[in-house]
């Protein structure tokens, strides 16, 4: 067993030395680029609403959805919950950026599905990256005319990831 050990060793060394001598020949070869390119890949998870206090139908309870914008840029909207102040959702959208995420703020609208008519705004809320240092499981609060009807559970996952062309 002892010697199996050793092989092992003698093949990671060997293996290393190789390595280390096909990168010196393929940069002296200008074969590899040192310049790195990152792009940022933003995951925004709306975890669930909470609370909703405002109600635009008459006889009817809540059909809520959220559209969810990054710098002005529509990215989806949830599935609405049916009737329903508090729900969770677990939705994702995704963002890929060369923007540095501090530049990114985040637009939440909170409405109201309507079969037989447009769909209703219930509320707004903001998340600004460039405020915030932690960006998982926080609540975005949700105002109409400047009180609060609600509030949504989001988290911000980024991610770095080198572009390969």
């Amino acid at each position: 067993m002892g010697n199996n050990q050793d092989k092992m060793s003698t093949v990671g060394e060997s293996e290393n030395e190789h390595s280390v001598e096909t990168h010196e020949k393929e940069k002296e070869e200008g074969l590899l680029c040192e310049d790195k390119r990152f792009d940022t890949v933003l995951r925004v998870i709306i975890h669930g609403v909470a609370d909703i206090k405002r109600s635009t139908d008459i006889g009817s309870d809540v059909d809520p959805f959220v559209e969810v914008r990054a710098n002005q840029v529509l990215l989806g909207a949830t599935q609405a919950k049916q009737d329903a102040t508090t729900a969770t959702i677990e939705e994702s959208f995704y963002i890929k950026t060369e923007l540095d995420p501090k530049e990114i703020k985040l637009r939440f609208l909170l409405k109201d599905q309507d079969h037989m008519s447009d769909d209703d705004l219930l509320g707004t809320g903001y998340f600004d990256l460039a405020e915030e240092d932690n960006t998982l499981h926080q609540t975005v609060h949700l105002k109409w005319k400047g009180v609060e009807i609600g509030n949504i559970q989001i988290s911000v996952d980024l991610q770095k990831l080198v572009v390969v062309n």
